[in-house]
């Protein structure tokens, strides 16, 4: 098995898609889920498996678990499903209709604490109002991170957008909006570690410039 390494530059990863066909990747023009950062693709298989009407999009910038992610994605035959090597946050410009996407998934991204690594951190503002034009009015994003400070950040980066309004808040401690849960999320609760997680649902469409919000300072003990 190829070695995977655990932090990967988005910055290496130079993979342009245009504009996504639907009809020959799921056969229909659907509700879409996409997840950033998409691993070797557990989360998302179970996903599609439980809700066969909907279609699903995964990202991943390591190679090896884009490949692990679709030899798990054939085995069990789920069709509505693709996993793709590309940086999700820099191909979302014209990947789809605006107003296709349902859901975005943001699971445990690298919090990148080094300063010279933050334009590393897989959201930023230019990539909330990337989301934010693709999700439709009623659609939402759900991250969650073990890292309380990067879980701020997100929440901070997608309330500055100012098309979303919050359902759940990194500090309230409340449930998954679904039923279907990564690798990583199992193993923190497995030891009762904390897992900050948020939703925030677009209730209008982006406008305005991008706001400009400076990185968090990020401690890993």
């Amino acid at each position: 098995m190829e070695r995977v390494r655990k932090h990967a530059n988005p910055f290496s990863v130079r993979v342009e898609l245009g504009r996504l066909d639907r009809i020959a990747l799921f056969g229909r023009e659907g509700l879409v889920e996409i997840e950033l950062g998409s691993g070797a693709g557990g989360f998302l298989t179970e996903r599609a498996r439980k809700n066969p009407g909907i279609d699903f999009i995964g990202f991943e910038i390591r190679r090896p678990l884009v490949a692990r992610a679709e030899e798990l994605r054939k085995a069990l035959e789920c069709n509505n499903l693709v996993f793709l090597f590309a940086n999700g946050g820099a191909v979302l410009d014209g990947l789809l209709p605006a107003g296709s996407v349902s859901r975005f998934h943001v699971h445990f991204p690298d919090p990148c604490p080094k300063k010279r690594h933050h334009k590393r951190r897989l959201l930023n503002p230019t990539i909330v109002r990337r989301i934010a034009t693709l999700l439709r009015v009623g659609g939402d994003i759900y991250a969650q991170s073990d890292v309380r400070e990067l879980s701020l950040e997100m929440a901070s980066f997608i309330e500055a957008d100012g098309s979303f309004a919050p359902r759940l808040l990194p500090l309230e401690g409340g449930a998954r909006p679904v039923e279907e849960r990564t690798e990583w999320e199992r193993h923190h609760e497995s030891r009762s570690e904390p897992i900050y997680r948020l939703v925030y649902e677009k209730i209008r469409e982006p406008e305005g410039a991008v706001p400009t919000i400076p990185f968090r300072r990020i401690s890993i003990p």
